[in-house]
């Protein structure tokens, strides 16, 4: 009994559980281009988007770069981007966008080319 008591008395003193720090649960990002857009439901999330930026006040926990890929495919290129307390990096961004497809060129500008 006296142990149970020393552990509980521990377990307040350090915070416990219930004073645990909890990260975010927000999502933010920032368009390379103004999105005519005000608004996007993403994976069952509103965000809420004014010219080059969006936000989310309430994100599912998925990972970062997952999200931002997918929100890219769907906006254009992010060229910032949070999700629940995490900021890509700059090569994660470059993972994030799609990439640009090289446009081949049709057989009649080849023509005209020579």
């Amino acid at each position: 009994m006296r142990n149970l008591i020393i552990a509980a008395v521990a377990l307040a003193a350090a915070g416990g559980p219930a004073m645990a720090e909890t990260k975010p649960q927000t999502g933010w990002l920032t368009l390379a281009a103004p999105t005519t857009r005000d608004h996007l439901v993403f994976d069952g999330t509103l965000w809420r988007c004014k010219a080059d930026v969006c936000r989310s006040t309430q994100v599912k926990s998925l990972p970062p770069l997952r999200s931002c890929k997918r929100l890219a495919r769907e906006l254009g290129p992010i060229t910032g981007f949070g999700y629940r307390g995490v900021t890509l990096s700059d090569a994660e961004l470059g993972e994030c966008n799609p990439a640009q497809i090289a446009k081949t060129p049709a057989a009649s500008e080849v023509a005209v080319a020579h």
